[in-house]
């Protein structure tokens, strides 16, 4: 038998005990929720809130085997370009530039995720079915530079290359 001041010292110690854990549990949600919170302001700021729009998406089937797929001259040594990964090719290619252009790539796929990777630069993209995304740059040297995909995209990942050659600049 317990007598009755050793029952309610254990009651006291029991309701003590539960104030413990009440408070120790709102302090842990408070922090989860804090952490949460914070987690969201930094993606936030990294990532911008995003959102889908129609700006950028296009229908793969829009694509065809060649649509679109060509060097455009915007402006002096300045071009453009949408390049399309299929499996397991680069459309168009071999693309030839001159040396000093400037060329704003276009890049999406027709069918699963390429990586588009122009070996010697820093051009390197996530081409997305569906969206298109741009990188430009200035091949200052002539030569013969490989696109590669850089995203395992099948069974023929491997031989999924393109090329880009720089024709020298002819003296004027």
């Amino acid at each position: 038998m317990i007598d009755a001041p050793s029952a309610s010292l254990e009651e006291a110690f029991h309701n003590s005990a539960e104030r413990h854990e009440r408070a120790w549990i709102f302090v842990a949600v408070v922090l989860l929720s804090l952490l949460l919170i914070g987690t969201m302001f930094f993606v936030v700021l990294d990532y911008g809130v995003v959102v889908g729009t129609a700006g950028f998406r296009r229908d793969p089937a829009d694509l065809g085997a060649n649509a679109g797929a060509r060097l455009v001259q915007t402006g002096p040594h300045a071009y453009s370009v949408h390049m399309i990964g299929h499996l397991w090719t680069w459309t168009p290619s071999p693309l030839h530039l001159p040396q000093g252009a400037t060329v704003t790539f276009l890049v999406t796929s027709a069918d699963v995720f390429h990586g588009f990777e122009v070996q010697g630069t820093t051009i390197n993209v996530t081409a997305v079915p569906g969206v298109t995304g741009s990188v430009t740059y200035t091949f200052d040297h002539p030569g013969s530079y490989n696109i590669i995909c850089n995203e395992f995209c099948g069974i023929e990942h491997q031989a999924m290359i393109g090329r880009i050659i720089v024709d020298p600049a002819t003296p004027s």
